[in-house]
C-alpha cells in the first residue's frame, strides 16, 4: 500500500490540467498486479484520477467515506469482506457509481451485486494482453458513469413532461434494446410485464462474450418470466424472453402470426455484435404491429432502427433521461423524433402492460 500510495502522488504531480472537475476513481481489489495495472492504463487519461486502492470489501466501504470518490472499481471475490456485500453497504452509506468486473465464472454473482446498486459490469482485464478497445471501454464506461456534476455543469431546470396516456393497439411482440446500466433497468422492465404478458419479449443487451449465459440465467431466476438465450430459429412463445447471445445479431422475422428468430454474425454495427439497430430495423417489418422499448445506453445504437419502427407505423418507447444511467441511446432516438413517448423507468411496464391490452 505505501509504495501504491508514493505513485499516487508521483502521478498527481505529472498530471497536466488537473481540476476539480476530475472523476475521482477508486480501485477495490486484493490483488496488487490488477490494482497497479489499473492505475497505470487509468492514469494516462486527463480526466480520470486514482484517489485510492482498496484490498477487501471492508476498506472500500471505509475508503468511500474518507475519499468520496465519484466511481469505484470493484472486485467481486475479496477477503475479510466480498464485493456484493460491499456494494451493498456503500449504496446504504454514501451512494456512489460503482462498476463492478468480474470472469466469466462469477458474472452470476456480478448480476447480484447490480441488484445491490452496482450500475455496470465488465469483464475482468486480462493484465497480460490488456487492448487498446478495452482501455477505450473501460474509460469511456468510467465518464459515462461518473456523477454529472463532476464531468459538467448542473442542466437548467426542467418543466415536467405531461403524463402519458397509454393507447392500446393489436402487437405481435415487444422488443427491447439497451446497454451501459441495462441489466437492471431490462430485469425491472420485465418484472413489471409478468409471467402473463401476452407478448413474447426479444432482447439486446450489449454484453461481454460468455456473460449472456449468465445474463439469462439472472433473469429467469429474478423477474418471473421464463428467460433464456435465443437460438437460430426459436419461434417466440407469448410471456417468454429471448435474448439476443454475445456475437450474434437477433434479427426478428414474421413467421405467419408468429415472430421467430435469425442469428446473423454480419459486420458489427457501432462497433457491437449484438447491436440494437439491426433488430429494431428487422422488427419495422411488423409495421403497426411492433412495440419496441430503448433503454439506458451510452452512444446511439437503437436510434435509427427506433426511426425505421416509428416511420413503419410501430410503437417506440424511450426511457426519459430522470432514471437512465446513461442517457445516450434514448437521447439520439428523441432527437431523431423516433420516440412516440418517453418514460420513466418505472413507468414503462405498466405503460406497455396498458398497451397491449388491445392485443388480448
Amino acid at each position: 500500500m505505501i509504495a501504491e500510495e508514493k505513485a499516487l502522488k508521483v502521478d498527481k504531480k505529472r498530471s497536466r490540467g488537473y481540476t476539480e472537475t476530475m472523476i475521482r476513481v477508486l480501485l477495490v481489489d486484493d490483488s496488487a498486479i490488477i490494482r497497479t495495472t489499473l492505475r497505470h492504463i487509468l492514469g494516462k487519461h486527463s480526466e480520470i484520477e486514482v484517489v485510492g486502492f482498496a484490498v477487501n470489501g471492508e476498506e472500500a466501504v471505509r475508503q468511500n467515506r474518507i475519499l468520496k470518490p465519484d466511481v469505484i472499481i470493484m472486485d467481486i471475490y475479496m477477503p475479510v469482506l466480498d464485493g456484493i456485500e460491499a456494494t451493498k453497504r456503500i449504496m446504504k452509506e454514501r451512494p456512489c457509481s460503482i462498476i463492478i468486473y468480474s470472469s466469466e465464472d462469477t458474472a452470476r454473482m456480478g448480476y447480484t451485486a447490480m441488484e445491490a446498486g452496482a450500475l455496470d459490469m465488465i469483464k475482468k482485464p486480462d493484465v497480460d494482453s490488456i487492448s487498446k478497445g478495452f482501455y477505450d471501454g473501460f474509460v469511456d464506461r468510467i465518464i459515462a458513469l461518473a456523477p454529472k456534476e463532476a464531468v459538467q455543469p448542473a442542466p437548467a431546470a426542467k418543466v415536467a413532461a405531461p403524463e402519458a396516456v397509454p393507447v392500446s393497439g393489436f402487437f405481435r411482440a415487444l422488443f427491447i434494446g439497451a446497454s451501459t446500466g441495462g441489466p437492471v433497468a431490462v430485469q425491472k422492465v420485465l418484472a413489471g410485464l409478468g409471467s402473463s404478458f401476452p407478448l413474447p419479449v426479444f432482447v439486446t443487451q450489449h454484453i461481454d462474450k460468455n456473460f449472456d449465459g449468465h445474463y439469462a440465467e439472472w433473469l429467469n431466476d429474478t423477474t418471473g418470466m421464463p428467460v433464456e438465450l435465443a437460438h437460430e430459429g426459436t419461434v417466440g412463445k407469448p410471456g417468454h424472453v429471448y435474448i439476443a447471445p454475445a456475437g450474434y445479431h437477433m434479427l426478428p422475422v414474421s413467421a405467419g402470426k408468429e415472430v421467430s428468430v435469425h442469428l446473423d454474425q454480419g459486420p458489427e454495427v457501432h462497433f457491437l455484435r449484438p447491436a440494437v439497430d439491426p433488430m429494431f430495423s428487422s422488427a419495422a417489418s411488423l409495421k403497426s404491429e411492433c412495440l419496441a422499448v430503448l433503454l439506458t445506453g451510452m452512444g446511439r445504437d437503437g436510434a435509427d432502427g427506433a426511426l425505421d419502427i416509428h416511420k413503419a407505423g410501430g410503437f417506440v418507447i424511450t426511457e426519459s433521461e430522470e432514471t437512465c444511467v446513461v442517457y445516450g441511446m434514448p437521447k439520439a432516438a428523441d432527437d431523431l423524433g423516433a420516440s412516440n413517448v418517453s418514460l420513466r423507468l418505472e413507468k414503462i411496464a405498466a405503460y406497455v402492460t396498458q398497451m397491449v391490452h388491445g392485443s388480448l
